[in-house]
């Protein structure tokens, strides 16, 4: 049965698909209220926003045009990783985010201008927002996204040598310095982001998103 065909009968999966769209457009918004903090994003926004930076792209381009190149290595080596949702994080992700920050132009023209305590609210709430988001988006179990499945498909490669935690450290280390180097800001934001985060999001997963996901 195709994947249109059963998405159709399956009203959970119907759900789930649901809940990784929202997911999304909740972490979307995360990345841009972080971003308006400036006190660093998340790894991953960190290098994309210096690319941005750099080649004078938008963030939803530099998005697309990374995962593009980082999922052929994925397709080659398991394409098991690559499922319904990794296809959302790459194409539909960075569009949202680039949506999100137009809007919020729109409605606060002055945001760039804002003063270190709104600042430091909009890191928090980019934070615990991006948490909430991050722990919908893995709890529906459709896949994840390129840079995701690069650690665990470090761990697979090196028969669980390298562990995917030590994978994914090494991986977001190395983001972070790409973003640096390309102009992006690094700092306290990206630390928290970096090391964390597992706790609030294992919060959020065990009281919040798999109840909200499947009901019950």
């Amino acid at each position: 049965m195709g994947f249109v065909q059963r998405l159709k009968k399956d009203k959970l999966l119907q759900r789930r698909l649901f809940f990784i769209l929202l997911a999304h457009v909740i972490i979307a918004l995360a990345v841009n209220l972080m971003r308006i903090a400036l006190f660093g994003n998340d790894p991953f926004s960190c290098m994309q926003l210096g690319f941005s930076k750099f080649f004078n792209a938008s963030y939803g381009t530099c998005v697309i045009v990374f995962n593009l190149i980082a999922i052929i290595p994925i397709f080659i080596i398991d394409r098991s990783y690559i499922q319904i949702g990794t296809l959302i994080n790459m194409f539909l992700f960075g569009l949202i985010v680039d949506v999100w920050y137009m809007v919020i132009a729109l409605v606060y023209p002055d945001f760039g201008y804002i003063t270190l305590l709104p600042r430091i609210i909009c890191l928090i709430l980019g934070v615990i927002i991006c948490c909430f988001g991050a722990s919908m988006y893995m709890v529906t179990n459709l896949g994840m996204g390129p840079y995701d499945a690069i650690g665990w498909i470090i761990e697979k490669l090196t028969k669980k040598k390298v562990p995917f935690k030590y994978a994914r450290m090494a991986l977001d280390g190395t983001a972070t310095l790409v973003g640096f180097l390309f102009g992006s800001i690094v700092g306290i934001g990206t630390l928290i982001m970096a090391l964390g985060t597992g706790p609030l999001i294992m919060f959020f997963t065990d009281n919040i998103n798999k109840q909200l996901v499947y009901g019950g």
